[in-house]
């Protein structure tokens, strides 16, 4: 009994050296498999729109890393600004393929992710990462290889639609139909449109039924006109640069909202006011030096009006308090505020918070911009 022990004790030590011996011979073939070698099919690339943006625009490819035995190797492609230098790349899993290719539309969307602007050309740059991992996914003791870097010039296209005529930078409007007349300049903020966003412009007016107006780009300057052919329809219409007819006025006179399009060539009235644009804005409130006092101190807490919707303020702030915006000083029949410190979207009357618009967590003299036709407000410092 004791001989048939040592025998079977000593099969078992055999058997532990052989399967020893076959990881190490495993090890042992199992070679550094170098880094995969990227080529891209172009380095300089104009992205353009054209089909869709579903041409192809840039192809990149590499050939299968070689460990010396039956491995399968995973392939991350890396894309990143030139100045992100891969800290924070975009990731593409490619598992086992050894190409990837864009579209137009697709890498236009990727340029753009990485801080390139449209239109202004700039540089990425691109690598593969090579893993091997286990069955289930884990990460195996191969170190992971990075490829060469490709960088690559490119200039991606912008996706906004593009206005039907070029957007001036401001816009105003003047004729008998408004307070000014048909004077040039015209008096502002009163009569300068509010801008919304890249193509549209907006105002809050009073308008005398049964006159007429136009719309300038510069103020002052006859040189260049927004008007209208034939005779339109004075609540909505197309408008033309330098049209040989007024925009006729709704025939009742009071308050109106204008909306000019750029992107479609189009105004808009609607009676009344609403967008809640006031003729003046003043912020009260614990952050404030007023306190929550009111009237609030004037001029130190009376915004700046820049356009007919658009006001702004420089003012030192307390950190950890709130404020309000008010319409009328010594009024609290309305108010206007938002729930983010830094800026959001503008509230009006029980849509603000009952804690009030929160100020910024560090005291500091702050900007404070309030656009009624966009309902944004922005803080900065």
């Amino acid at each position: 009994m004791k001989n048939l022990m040592s025998k079977l004790l000593l099969v078992a030590f055999i058997a532990a050296l052989i399967s020893s011996c076959k990881k190490d011979e495993i090890r042992a073939i199992i070679t550094p498999g170098g880094a995969a070698a990227l080529s891209a099919s172009t380095t300089t690339l104009v992205l353009d729109s054209s089909n869709g943006g579903t041409k192809t625009a840039i192809t990149f490819s590499w050939p299968a890393v070689n460990y010396g035995v039956q491995i399968v190797p995973n392939y991350t492609l890396q894309i990143d600004s030139v100045n992100g230098n891969f800290a924070k790349p975009v990731n593409v899993n490619l598992g086992t393929g050894l190409t990837k290719s864009y579209t137009m539309a697709d890498f236009n969307a990727l340029v753009i992710s990485l801080g390139i602007p449209p239109t202004t050309t700039g540089k990425i740059r691109a690598r593969v990462k090579t893993d091997v991992n286990q069955i289930n996914g884990t990460a195996t003791s191969i170190p992971t290889t990075y490829s060469n870097v490709v960088d690559i010039t490119v200039t991606p296209y912008s996706t906004k639609p593009k206005p039907l005529y070029p957007v001036p930078d401001s816009l105003y409007i003047v004729g008998d139909a408004t307070a000014g007349g048909w004077n040039n300049p015209v008096p502002t903020p009163g009569q300068k449109f509010t801008k919304i966003d890249d193509n549209t412009f907006g105002i809050v007016v009073n308008l005398i039924g049964g006159k007429q107006y136009l719309l300038l780009p510069k103020n002052g300057d006859w040189a260049h006109k927004y008007a209208v052919p034939g005779t339109p329809d004075a609540m909505s219409g197309s408008f033309v640069p330098d049209a040989n007819n007024n925009i006729p006025a709704p025939a009742a006179s009071g308050i109106y909202t204008i909306i000019v399009d750029f992107l479609k060539g189009t105004y808009t009235l609607t009676a009344g006011n609403p967008y809640n644009v006031p003729s003046n804005l003043y912020i009260v409130g614990d952050a404030t030096n007023g306190g929550w006092n009111n009237p609030v101190p004037v001029p130190s807490q009376q915004f700046n009006q820049t356009s007919n919707g658009e006001f702004n303020i420089t003012i030192p702030l307390t950190g950890g308090k709130s404020y309000l915006f008010l319409p009328v000083n010594g009024s609290w029949d309305h108010k206007f505020g938002g729930n983010s410190k830094t800026g959001g979207a503008l509230l009006y009357d029980n849509a603000v918070p009952g804690s009030n618009t929160p100020a910024p967590d560090a005291s500091g003299t702050y900007k404070i911009y309030v656009n009624f036709f966009s309902k944004q407000y922005t803080v900065t410092q």
